[in-house]
Formats: C-alpha cells, structure tokens, sequence
C-alpha cells in the first residue's frame, strides 16, 4: 500500500443503495413467490415493487484527521449514508473501505438494551466497540462523569429522557477515543451546555488526528468544525469540497426555494408604505458613481441572483477615503457600495464581514441601522455607504455584498444581486495586547477587595 492510500481513512465509489417499496403486504408476497413461478415456467417475471434510491452513485474519499460535514435536506440520504460507512447497511452496489476503529452515534440509544440499566449498557456498548472489561473498567469513571447523569447510571435506561439516552452513548463513543468518528444529528435533543461540551469534545479528539464525519443542519458548526463538506440532495452528491463554500452553496438553495414558496403563498410583501422606503429622488444626488469593468471580471464567478438590481462597484476605504488593503485592529472604516436599479422594485443594501472560513462576524442591512428601504425606478443609480469599525482578531477577513427585496417584510427577501468575497482584505495584530475571540469590544472593569 502507498503512502496516499495509506492517508485515506474512508473511500466510498459508486455507492448505492436501493429500497424495495411495496404499495401492500400482498405484493411483497407475490413478488417472493411468483418470479421463482414465472421463471420455472419460462416467463418473464413481474416486478411488485417500485425502486427508491437513497443513494445513488456517491464517490468521495476522506483523509485520515480530517472532519467532514455531511448537509443537505431531510430525506436526502444522509443517515443512509453514515450506516452504510459503519456497516449497520448493506449497499446494493458500490464499495466502501475504511481504516481505523469507528465508534458511532447515528441515532437516540442506538445499540442500549432499554431494560439494561446504564452501567450494564455502557460494558455492553465498549463490548461491541472490542474493549475488554478491564480496559472498561479503567474508563468507565470518565464516562460516567462526562455523561453527567448522577445516579440514573444505575437506572434501566427505558426510564432516561432523550438527553439522558445522547449523554451516556456519546459519553461511551467519545471516551473511547476512535479513530474514526461518526456523529449523526442526535446531538440536537441535547440541552445548550451539553451542545457546548460535545462540540469541545469533537475539536479535541480532532486535535489527536481523529476523522469525523459530522451530520448537521448547524450550518455554523459545519463552518467551524469542518475542513471538507458531503452536499447530498435527493440521494445524488451535489457537491464535495471546501465545508465553507459547499455550505454557502447549500444555505443559497435553501434560501431560493423557501422564497419560491412565500412568493407562492397568499402572505406577500406587508406594511411596506410609502414612509419605509426612500424615493430615488433623494438618494445620492450629490454622490459620486463608480462602476468597474475589473471589479465586474473579478466577481463574476461569486455572484447570484434574479436581477433587477446589480451593485456595480465596492470598496473599503478609511476616513480620508483611502483604500483599505490591511486594517489596523478597530480601524473606523467605510464599506462604499454603488448600484443600479432595472426595474421599479423595494430593495436593501447588506454586506456581512465574513473569516476565512465564511463564518458571518459583522454585518448590516438598511432596515438594521434604523433607515428606511430604497425605492428604486428603472434607470436610478444609488450610493450606499456604511461607517463602522473593524475590532477583529487578526487574519484574513472578506466582506459579502447583497442587494435583497423583501418578500415578507423582517422574514424573509428574495436575492437580487449576492457577491461573495467581493472585498478582501486583513487585518492586523492588536497593538501592545493580542485578542483571543474574534471579536473584542471595550469593556468597563471594576475590580475590589472584598
């Protein structure tokens, strides 16, 4: 074996799995008996079934220490897909080979016997994961104490709530220190500090060279806790790739097709009166216009939308109107955003400050620092500029721009013009004291001798 394969934690090809759907129990009778009739007989047999693929012709690999978010919507064959990988489901055709101990939690109590109490479920459970009793008891006081349960340990586990059930499996899995680590999405019944403590969890078992595979609508967690991303939709691979993009592409259609249905819903565009819009006529008039053909070039591979509306040029610029490429730490900035309206519609101008991981950090929109929506009328042109300040963690920082029009005013927009990484730009260490977060604010402090 060379040394890529040996790098190679998970390799799926050709993948597929099939369910055989009968309308009622007489057909999965008849299609038991009659093929072995009809093929006796020399006919061709009838088929009492129709085919549901939950998968179908999936193909990707996983590196060992990577972790890899698996999204898309329910019904999309995600969970098929993590069972096929732990070998808890036969696929109908394709192959799966994968290198290292996998421990996983793909759904509520999987593999607890209800009428077990919880210290009997966890000796079973590390049984199955091949650890012995002695490598058992050794661990199980760590389990015990990162579950958190109290006393219920010695309670059958048929009397344990959801949370109590996601506690002790992922206490087991995650004690066991796998190498290989699948995490469906039964992490979400849990309560918000034991959400905090698994996601702790995870990123150290990461920094030991684990590979996750991480199922999850949080597209939040997907960003932070992923290097790569699995986008399946209707049992067919969207898209495998960087989890920051595959997840932005994921959010979009989600975003588009929700705002398909308001549109085609009774509920449309409310309370959106004269007074919460502001005319053309008093927008930029003594502004002046920028439009760049480079800048047009450059984003055209990151932009989306309907139309009607195109930003035609942003920028970063300090207080003297200068050009920002490298920011100091808190740096008062403006975000400058020129665009032309089409066609007669209500729009909002946003940008979002986004890191290197497309996690949102700063943003705004119109309707959020308190101004009203511009109206815009074909052939009008409007300035957009926003002042604010950059209290960042160093790195590396882009800036997403869109132009949206309300749909249900405060829920929800249809997308107009999007560019991601429209501007690009870093910012700089902190002067005398580093920050840790990614964002600091000032503080007022009050210390005293008690």
């Amino acid at each position: 074996m060379n040394k890529e394969q040996n790098d190679i934690a998970i390799r799926v090809e050709n993948l597929s799995k099939c369910y055989q759907i009968y309308d009622t129990p007489r057909d999965r009778l008849r299609q038991f008996i009659l093929p072995r009739v009809y093929h006796l007989t020399g006919q061709t047999p009838r088929q009492y079934f129709r085919e549901f693929w939950a998968l179908k012709d999936i193909s990707f690999e996983v590196k060992k220490g990577e972790t890899i978010g698996i999204i898309g919507r329910n019904g999309s064959g995600k969970s098929t897909l993590l069972q096929l990988i732990c070998g808890t489901l036969s696929p109908t055709s394709g192959s799966i080979t994968t290198h290292g101990r996998i421990a996983a939690l793909l759904e509520l109590g999987s593999g607890f016997n209800p009428e077990f109490t919880g210290r009997e479920n966890v000796y079973l459970s590390c049984a199955l994961l091949g650890l012995g009793k002695e490598e058992t008891d050794a661990c199980f006081d760590d389990i015990v104490m990162f579950a958190d349960i109290g006393d219920f340990i010695e309670q059958p586990v048929k009397t344990y709530s959801s949370g109590m059930f996601v506690r002790l499996a992922f206490a087991v899995n995650i004690v066991f220190q796998p190498e290989i680590m699948v995490v469906d999405e039964a992490l979400a019944v849990g309560d918000m500090a034991y959400q905090a403590k698994c996601m702790t969890a995870l990123r150290r078992l990461q920094d030991k060279g684990a590979t996750v595979l991480f199922v999850s609508h949080d597209i939040g967690s997907i960003k932070s806790l992923c290097s790569q991303a699995v986008y399946l939709e209707h049992g067919l691979l969207k898209s495998f790739g960087k989890a920051a993009s595959i997840a932005e592409d994921y959010v979009r259609t989600v975003r588009e097709e929700m705002n398909c249905d308001l549109k085609a819903a009774p509920m449309q565009i409310d309370d959106l009166s004269s007074k919460h819009f502001l005319p053309s006529s008093k927008v930029g008039q003594s502004s002046i216009f920028k439009v760049s053909d480079e800048f047009d070039e450059r984003t055209k591979l990151f932009r989306y939308g309907k139309g009607g509306a195109r930003i035609r040029f942003a920028e970063l610029v300090d207080m003297n109107d200068q050009p920002v490429v490298s920011a100091e730490f808190n740096q008062q900035v403006k975000i400058k955003i020129y665009l032309d309206v089409q066609t007669d519609m209500v729009i909002s101008v946003n940008y979002y400050i986004q890191d290197d991981k497309k996690n949102l950090i700063l943003g705004a929109g119109l309707s959020t620092v308190g101004e009203p929506l511009l109206h815009g009328t074909p052939d009008s042109r409007y300035s957009v500029v926003y002042t604010t300040r950059l209290p960042l963690q160093e790195g590396n920082y882009s800036i997403h721009l869109e132009l949206t029009s309300p749909i249900v005013k405060d829920q929800s927009a249809e997308f107009l013009d999007v560019i991601d990484d429209a501007i690009v730009f870093n910012v700089q260490r902190r002067a005398n004291r580093r920050i840790w977060a990614k964002v600091y604010v000032e503080n007022n402090v009050e210390v005293s001798p008690v």
